[in-house]
């Protein structure tokens, strides 16, 4: 009834506006000045033709607006969700209600990977195969087009790169203080040189544990640490530098794998020596204070983090990059190394509400549906010339204003290209904030050990939640 009612709307609205092909050209249409609506987190900042658009290819985004605009007799509109879909699944209810405070749909939805396969399941957002494969780019990676991968369809589409953002960061100022400066033992330094592994993660934090004070009073500054953070969000990282995932574009769960134990046995190492971690960040931020107050040497984050007011910004000592260290399940090659993005990457999807199947026929050509909206944000997006032309835009707009050092920069590019989906944080019961979620499962499994046991048991979880949440088979895992 809702969806009759929905698509009775859109039709009455755009019957008055007249949508029709432009005579001539069985690729444009007219659809008489009407609103092209795209819902994004920040409208100032998503809109190439705000003054405060921080995205990259500006100018260029600009022209394509234009032409569209001119093409398809079309208003190009960005708006900002309401306070009611802020994110999260406040978001995903509101994109499943098709933004019922609109006198019509948006047309496309700005959203992170980890609700396509929520907004799939209930056909709130249009698969966009056969469009893709009509009108798509050359240009458009597989890479992107994986993390808006569910249910064997592929749901989103936009020029904006995944690129790798994921790192360790540390405080160089620190590290130079306590460690003899004549000798090359920065991480970066390390990873340039192929050794930066995790004997030598190990090797060098148990140094710096030996050189810190742990110990030192308030008033003498506070105690100084080697790692800070939530111990979830280093096995986030890390996995991905093992070559394995927590759950893969399969559903398959390698919670329980010898790479994902061997990694959450190597953190609890750490994790056991006396005064080497703290991590008792906030859950709602998950940056450690006392990072950003100048007694922790390293930190996970992205770069955004190092300005970023809620973050580290305002911080008065050298903030460098390395990558992850390579665990050993890595190949001599590095092919499986990559950057697990578990927390997603931002994605454009279209409304189902236009579904080009409730069109009554004959109508198709008399109103607006999400084949003509594909191929409106088709002609939109902007890939760059090329990979190279995408990196050098990346190095130039976050990380030359970022990064203190040109190395910190030339190590962020060596793994731009390897960002990588997994579907963790499409359960809900993953990132809950509670003791009952999985990150908080993994946190204890670093705080406390018994990983074996509490691997096991956190794989037939998730299992039965993935079955829950996917409909799958009941027998879906059972396999040889």
């Amino acid at each position: 009834m809702k969806k009759f009612f929905m698509i009775t709307i859109i039709m009455l609205s755009l019957i008055v506006v007249g949508g029709c092909k432009k005579d001539g050209d069985d690729n444009e249409f007219d659809l008489g000045g009407i609103e092209f609506v795209i819902m994004v987190n920040n409208a100032l900042t998503a809109d190439p033709r705000s003054s405060t658009y921080e995205k990259m290819f500006r100018d260029e985004k600009i022209n394509k607006i234009t032409e569209v605009e001119e093409k398809y007799n079309i208003k190009v509109v960005y708006k900002t969700y309401p306070g009611t879909a802020t994110w999260g699944g406040a978001r995903e209810r509101w994109i499943i209600e098709q933004g019922k405070d609109a006198e019509v749909p948006p047309h496309v939805f700005e959203i992170p990977s980890t609700s396509v396969a929520k907004l799939a399941l209930e056909k709130a957002i249009s698969p966009l195969d056969d469009y893709i494969m009509a009108y798509g780019s050359d240009k458009f990676t597989e890479s992107k087009k994986n993390f808006g991968l569910a249910l064997g369809n592929y749901y989103a589409y936009d020029d904006l790169y995944p690129f790798a953002d994921e790192g360790l960061y540390y405080n160089s100022t620190l590290l130079g203080q306590v460690l003899d400066k004549n000798r090359s033992t920065e991480p970066t330094d390390l990873w340039f040189e192929g050794k930066w592994d995790w004997d030598a993660f190990k090797s060098l934090a148990l140094e710096l544990k030996d050189k810190l004070d742990h110990e030192r009073s308030q008033e003498d500054g506070g105690p100084q640490y080697v790692l800070g953070g939530r111990t979830y969000n280093y096995i986030y990282s890390m996995v991905g530098a093992n070559g394995v995932s927590i759950i893969d574009g399969d559903l398959d769960v390698h919670v329980n794998s010898a790479p994902f134990v061997d990694l959450v046995d190597f953190l609890n190492e750490l994790y056991e020596v006396d005064g080497m971690w703290i991590d008792n960040a906030p859950l709602n931020n998950a940056s450690q204070p006392e990072f950003k107050q100048g007694n922790v040497i390293f930190q996970n984050g992205q770069s955004w983090h190092i300005k970023g007011g809620n973050k580290w910004g305002g911080a008065d000592f050298e903030i460098n990059f390395v990558p992850w260290p390579k665990g050993p399940n890595i190949k001599e090659d590095m092919s499986n190394y990559r950057v697990s993005m578990i927390n997603g990457t931002s994605l454009h999807v279209i409304s189902s509400a236009y579904s080009k199947a409730l069109i009554p026929p004959g109508y198709e050509d008399l109103m607006i549906h999400d084949e003509t909206i594909f191929k409106i944000w088709a002609d939109m997006q902007y890939f760059g010339e090329n990979i190279e032309a995408i990196e050098d835009d990346f190095y130039n707009v976050v990380l030359l204003p970022s990064y203190p050092t040109e190395k910190s920069r030339e190590a962020h590019l060596d793994v731009f290209r390897l960002a990588y989906p997994d579907y963790f944080y499409t359960l809900d019961n993953a990132k809950y904030e509670d003791e009952y979620s999985y990150m908080i499962t993994l946190q204890s499994a670093v705080r406390f050990g018994e990983v074996r046991a509490k691997m096991e048991s956190l794989e037939s979880e998730i299992k039965a939640n993935l079955i829950q949440v996917y409909r799958l088979p009941e027998d879906y895992f059972d396999k040889d």
